[in-house]
């Protein structure tokens, strides 16, 4: 491969290690990041003036990929400067309700949701240049793209991830150029109103979710508009799963596909009804252009669209469109855009699916047929980065790939015509759309199979980085070491080669399902919200979850903590689950967590009165093969070496008030003791107390989440705790109590708050206990 025929992959990988190596200087030390760069550049200009490089083709490729090394290097550490500047909006977060001078950015590819951003250029009446805020308000969509407004609000910053393999807002905002949050706007007035071509686009697409509202029901009218146009506020979390589940997700992100199956649907078109080529190729760039600002300008969305137009466009002028030279460029294109891009999956899973789908699919198509090939490569290169990411991967994908990719290809543009002639005729063209409706029921059936005939999702444990990079580089070695040669000898050096990276790929695989059990007892107070959830993992591998935090929107608060987490782990099965009491903050995601996972044994206190997640509780039992155990004081059993002691509800005296019928339990592993009060109060401490004459412990979870109604001083006189741990969130309850953590100061007891810390992690090998914390 010689530079002079590739050029822009050279520059697309000065541009690409440019933007790595800023990364990870800036991560370490920002000042010394920017010296090094000075330094660096400044060696080479003075290398460049004293040697005087010949002026040939090669050298000026050259000298352009290193200029494009620090071209990388300077555009993040200027998107990073932006962030840490004096003049960041960063630096105005928690001050209270703030005057802003802001105009209004409406995201095309998210016009159903109620989010708006603000470009700010004051707060307060001091100037702002760098960053602007989001805020969900239906006051603010009455406003145009563009339009200059003053307003008051409170900003505040994005909520960071505080368990491991959890969702970080501000670091997805800030990737956005998004560094705060802003909530409560009154007294709006309108400065300046705003006309643009970018309104004309909001305008017309408002119009097609109208007329897509009208012509399909609730469900489908949501999946049109987020495979169409990237609209997913009102998919159901239903819809969600069965892709998920089916292997399909990928349908729902307007990515290459996509773009792939419209551009060379209307390039036919156009083709045929225009006299010129390049009449058509110019008409057919420019609604391509229309569209990647209608449905958001994704990545993934911009490099198939230059993909496809520029090798269109190569034909009429006479040249051969190399492909590696052409997706390099389409990735310069959307790094220069947005360097931050470089981080994010979109971006990766994109050029990754799309290499491996041209080099890898004709190595594959010696031994497969065509159509399995595609779907083997397409599964082999987003493996990996699924796995990293999403610690999920439904392998049935490699079967509905097979189905889902053609049936998709026929039926996108026929959703999409009609939805162009609804503008012309919304009646008349209407009653197409029942075609469409059967269309779909059969798509959503197929999906429904493939899911039944798979069951839940493999589960895979988060892999280093450096176990992706061996991935990759063994993956796409193969399509280099399986080339035809034609000379013999050369051929003959690679038949080893063939052998051993194959195998050596298939260990890796195996390898990231490999999940070893810990050696020592783990405690992992979950940072869940205002609320409980406790994962601890036993010598030897077996498990068990104490609470499911509050249940969040639509009960999903767990997806994104405890779900997150456990599929970091890689842990497909809970063997114990406990609910201390049935509280929407701890109970509030069972019936989720049921769905998403398998539970072995669940246990729970004897109740006074059936809740809702009662019911929901026995409505997933009759699904699942879950064993129920009522726990009652008294009971014994051990786990692993480990012992558990339940020291709460009594079995005769089931109290009406739900926290006083929290199980209590006290958890013994050799020399280390921790005791789970649920929400008990002082006086139910002080009977356990007596009743069972609790000594010394190590660990205390803090009673109702730090409130002053229990950590009582009779407990804590008798266990004496080295340690507390406060389960808590954002509350309007006053937790954790002011009283509660005087009480711990005046007695020595050091404390953590998982909504200061994190998860709070504890080791013990059953002699000493070791503790981190997320945060």
């Amino acid at each position: 491969m010689k530079i002079i025929r590739r050029p822009a992959f050279y520059l697309a990988a000065a541009l690409t290690a440019g933007i790595l190596s800023s990364y990870f200087l800036l991560s370490h030390n920002l000042i010394l990041s920017l010296k090094i760069l000075l330094i660096t550049e400044t060696i080479y200009l003075c290398f460049y003036t004293v040697f005087k490089l010949n002026i040939s083709k090669k050298s000026i490729y050259t000298w352009l990929a290193i200029l494009f090394l620090f071209l990388g290097s300077l555009l993040y550490s200027y998107q990073e400067y932006q962030y840490r500047s004096k003049y960041s909006l960063h630096n105005f977060a928690d001050s209270g309700m703030s005057q802003l001078l802001a105009e209004i950015k409406l995201d095309p590819g998210d016009l159903e949701s109620d989010k708006v951003y603000l470009q700010v250029y004051s707060v307060n009446g001091t100037r702002v240049k760098y960053g602007s805020a989001i805020i969900t308000s239906e006051k603010l969509k009455r406003f145009n793209d563009g339009d200059l407004i003053t307003l008051e609000l409170e900003l505040t910053k994005p909520a960071p991830a505080l368990n491991p393999g959890s969702f970080s807002y501000v670091e997805y905002l800030k990737r956005k150029g998004v560094y705060l949050q802003g909530w409560n706007p009154e007294n709006i007035s309108l400065i300046r109103k705003n006309k643009s071509l970018k309104n004309l686009i909001i305008k017309v697409k408002k119009l097609l979710l109208n007329n897509i509202n009208q012509l399909f029901t609730e469900d489908n009218a949501a999946f049109i508009k987020a495979i169409l146009l990237g609209e997913k506020e009102y998919l159901s979390y239903e819809q969600e799963s069965l892709l998920r589940n089916s292997g399909a997700s990928h349908l729902l992100a307007i990515s290459g596909l996509h773009m792939g199956i419209l551009i060379l649907t209307f390039s036919f078109i156009l083709f045929k009804l225009c006299s010129k080529k390049r009449n058509a190729l110019y008409l057919l760039s420019f609604l391509t252009f229309i569209y990647i600002i209608l449905v958001g300008a994704a990545v993934s969305i911009i490099r198939a669209a230059l993909l496809a137009l520029l090798f269109l466009w190569s034909d009429e002028f006479n040249r051969e469109g190399d492909f590696l030279n052409i997706i390099s460029l389409t990735l310069i294109i959307n790094l220069l855009l947005d360097p931050q891009a470089l981080f994010t999956v979109s971006l990766q899973l994109s050029y990754i699916l799309v290499l491996a789908l041209f080099y890898l699919t004709p190595v594959l198509n010696r031994w497969l047929p065509g159509f399995l090939a595609v779907s083997l490569a397409a599964q082999l290169a987003s493996l990996a980065i699924t796995a990293y990411y999403f610690n999920e991967y439904a392998f049935i994908a490699l079967v509905t790939n097979l189905w889902a990719i053609p049936y998709i290809t026929v039926l996108l543009p026929l959703i999409f015509i009609l939805l162009l002639l609804s503008l012309v005729s919304l009646n008349f063209f209407g009653s197409l759309a029942i075609l469409i409706e059967l269309g779909l029921k059969l798509l959503f059936n197929g999906f429904e199979l493939m899911t039944l005939i798979q069951g839940r999702p493999l589960v895979i444990a988060r892999p280093k980085l450096i176990t992706i990079f061996i991935y990759y580089l063994f993956l796409f070695a193969i399509p280099f070491i399986y080339r035809k040669r034609y000379i013999w000898l050369k051929a003959r050096k690679y038949k080893l080669w063939q052998k051993i990276v194959p195998i050596s790929l298939l260990l890796i695989i195996a390898f990231l399902f490999y999940n070893p059990p810990p050696d020592n007892l783990e405690i992992n107070f979950l940072a869940v919200g205002q609320g409980d959830g406790i994962f601890i993992q036993f010598p030897g591998g077996q498990n068990m979850l104490i609470d499911t935090g509050p249940p969040g929107k639509e009960g999903r608060n767990i997806e994104y903590s405890i779900i997150s987490y456990l599929n970091y782990l890689g842990v497909s099965t809970v063997d114990y689950l406990m609910i201390s009491h049935f509280d929407a903050d701890h109970a509030g995601g069972l019936p989720h967590l049921l769905q998403r996972k398998k539970v072995k044994n669940i246990m729970i206190p004897p109740y006074h009165e059936r809740t809702k997640l009662h019911h929901q509780l026995a409505e997933g039992l009759s699904e699942g093969n879950s064993k129920l155990y009522f726990l009652t004081a008294g009971v014994h059993f051990k786990i692993a070496g480990c012992s558990l002691e339940i020291l709460n509800p009594e079995s005769n005296r089931i109290k009406e008030d739900r926290n006083e019928n929290s199980i209590v339990f006290l958890l013994r592993y050799r020399k280390n003791k921790f005791l789970f009060t649920g929400d008990l109060s002082k006086a139910g401490e002080a009977r356990i107390v007596k009743d069972y004459n609790l000594d010394k412990i190590d660990v205390l979870k803090a009673g109702h989440h730090g409130s002053k109604t229990s950590s009582g001083e009779i407990l804590l006189d008798a266990v004496r705790p080295e340690l507390a741990v406060i389960s808590v969130g954002r509350n309007n309850f006053g937790h954790p109590s002011a009283e509660v953590i005087r009480r711990f100061k005046r007695k020595s007891i050091s404390y953590l708050r998982t909504d200061q810390r994190g998860m709070i992690k504890l080791i013990s090998d059953g002699q000493n206990i070791y503790f981190n914390c997320f945060r």
